[in-house]
């Protein structure tokens, strides 16, 4: 399909257990006029059998292939660049859309002025709970967007849960692609502050269209000491990309700081927690 208003990009490694209905959800979108890119990222279970079925009965679903694992982060910058959808959507495969979601949130974009359009999360388990919600709001400038943010205080650093332009998520991409090491945590807050910057027009919507769901074999649910030192390994590339990031470009320094501090905020969390796993915190 020539130039579809959305691509929907799926990593997909070992989860079997939840990719169909993963999949249900993006080829019964009301909005017909979009194509499904699955990234097969080398996983050991039946995940791609069941998405090459899906495939073999919908001409708009696409399959790559990683060479080897490489993590969602990386998958998701392999689909970017085979895309060809005029806004890009990121879905987990363990994750699953509201039927209307890619109608409401590309209907938000205004037939393109929006460079992004951000809309709600549920946490699903059994039932759903509210994860991030949004006033409706939108900003025409990124300086009136910097001023929000940082009254605001509170960094929603999720990639899921937007519809990115696809020439905005592309602008810096071999930045991202320099990255060697594969990334377990913190990719969402590194790829968001590179996009943000790219941003001129945003707009966020009250609807709420993405179902994540708690998954407890993912990486960022695994407490064991090795994830957690893996975890910190990616806090400390991240954060060192974005102070890097930051000194080669200009944008409001403001919130670029505010940015960085939580991400370190975050990394601090990771560090007391893996004292705690390995009883190094003693009596005060």
């Amino acid at each position: 399909m020539p130039n579809p208003k959305v691509s929907i990009i799926i990593p997909v490694y070992n989860v079997e257990k939840y990719i169909s209905q993963c999949l249900e959800s993006a080829v019964n979108q009301s909005l017909k006029d979009i194509e499904i890119i699955i990234v097969d990222d080398c996983g050991s279970d039946n995940s791609m059998d069941i998405a090459q079925e899906y495939a073999k009965n919908d001409s708009r679903i696409k399959i790559i292939y990683n060479k080897q694992n490489q993590g969602p982060f990386v998958s998701r910058n392999n689909a970017a660049i085979k895309a060809s959808g005029e806004y890009l959507l990121c879905l987990d495969s363990d994750d699953f859309l509201d039927l209307k979601a890619c109608e409401i949130a590309y209907n938000a974009t205004k037939d393109g002025y929006y460079d992004m359009v951000t809309f709600g999360i549920y946490r699903w388990s059994d039932e759903a709970t509210i994860f991030t919600e949004f006033e409706s709001l939108s900003f025409d400038s990124v300086d009136e967007f910097g001023d929000w943010f940082f009254r605001n205080k509170n960094i929603f650093w999720n990639i899921c849960g937007r519809l990115i332009k696809r020439d905005i998520y592309l602008a810096n991409l071999d930045f991202l692609s320099a990255i060697n090491s594969r990334l377990i945590m913190a990719e969402d807050v590194l790829a968001m502050f590179v996009i943000y910057h790219n941003c001129q027009r945003l707009n966020f919507i009250s609807d709420m269209l993405y179902y994540y769901r708690y998954n407890p074999n993912s990486s960022t649910n695994d407490k064991s000491i090795e994830n957690i030192k893996e975890s910190i390994k990616s806090f400390e590339e991240v954060i060192a990309k974005m102070r890097e990031f930051s000194s080669k470009n200009q944008f409001d320094k403001r919130w670029q700081k505010l940015y960085i501090s939580l991400g370190v905020h975050e990394y601090d969390i990771l560090k007391r927690a893996l004292k705690i796993k390995e009883g190094k915190f003693g009596l005060m």
